[in-house]
């Protein structure tokens, strides 16, 4: 089963009313529940994240409050969760991210068994950006441009090492056969505010936290990487259109709670979600962002996540990326 067709399943099945939940669900949450956000306030993480955080206080009877806990492409918020008592208080606004860095680097917590996986909140291609000052507005003529540039003198901007920015820069580069150097930030805001400034020459974004720069020409979109094109921006060719079939991705959105948190809990927040993501609101906000799907089943969830550690430990090793 592809993913899209995991997240499709996932929503129709979001809407199942629940049953049979212990007291101990049904008691929770008794205090106010932490998202924590492994990025900088602006990045698309944090933008779901506050967006959901205000949906969940409805069907959940409590606050929920965000945190940002940013560094090291995310793996110092998914440590603080990994590490954390299986309460219910904290979980983790996670993403494809964290899949990708046990394949790229050493992190200081087990991914396949340290983190509980509970649902997904959606998807969003990414978006190879450029700033304006660039003489490109086309696939063709970036690649015509970047080709005549001297050595040495081409960059990439990351929201950290390891993580879907800089993996899929470095595959644009193999692709390529041209020499592109990291630039890497702690998130994806501090990132976008130097390409927007001309600092960098370009960067694989996702459109929630490239949206309003593109709308307001900030920034230049010029491919998206999903397997299709956007509806929040058709206009834009996927890679595969543009000539790079191997540069098809997109990046997801997932909660996870510590180790052992117990299934009540997990199934009810489950629930909690997939009523959020039901609700007008949420569902404009998502398609203005150009995110879709989320809400699935913890066992759908829970395979979708295995079977993501697996892909970017091979995705990884191709791009010659792969942890030592």
């Amino acid at each position: 089963m592809n993913r899209r067709s995991i997240l499709a399943a996932g929503a129709s099945l979001g809407l199942l009313p629940l049953s049979g939940r212990s007291a101990r669900a049904q008691e929770w949450p008794s205090r106010p529940v932490q998202l924590v956000v492994p990025s900088s306030p602006g990045g698309s993480l944090d933008t779901l994240a506050r967006l959901l955080s205000e949906g969940l206080r409805t069907p959940l009877g409590q606050t929920v409050v965000v945190e940002n806990r940013a560094g090291a492409a995310g793996a110092i918020g998914a440590d603080y969760i990994a590490k954390s008592p299986p309460d219910g208080t904290r979980f983790l606004f996670g993403a494809v991210h964290h899949a990708i860095l046990p394949a790229v680097q050493h992190v200081p917590y087990d991914s396949a068994n340290d983190l509980t996986p509970v649902t997904g909140i959606g998807g969003s291609p990414n978006a190879l950006l450029v700033p304006p000052s660039l003489p490109a507005r086309s696939m063709p003529e970036l690649v015509s441009w970047m080709r005549a540039q001297p050595a040495g003198s081409l960059t990439y901007a990351t929201g950290g090492p390891g993580g879907l920015h800089h993996l899929t820069g470095a595959m644009f580069a193999r692709a390529l056969g041209i020499e592109m150097t990291a630039v890497h930030y702690r998130g994806s805001a501090p990132a976008i505010n130097d390409l927007v400034a001309g600092r960098t020459t370009l960067m694989f974004e996702t459109l929630p936290s490239a949206a309003g720069q593109i709308r307001g020409g900030a920034l230049r979109a010029l491919a998206v990487t999903s397997a299709a094109r956007s509806p929040a921006f058709p206009d834009l060719p996927t890679m595969t259109e543009a000539g790079f079939p191997n540069i098809q991705m997109e990046t997801w959105y997932g909660l996870f709670g510590p180790k052992n948190t117990p299934d009540a809990i997990v199934q009810r927040l489950r629930g909690a979600v997939a009523e959020v993501l039901a609700t007008p609101t949420i569902q404009a906000a998502w398609t203005q962002n150009g995110v879709a799907g989320g809400g699935e089943p913890v066992a759908t969830f829970t395979a979708f996540w295995r079977n993501e550690l697996t892909r970017w430990a091979s995705l990884a090793r191709e791009a010659g990326m792969e942890r030592e």
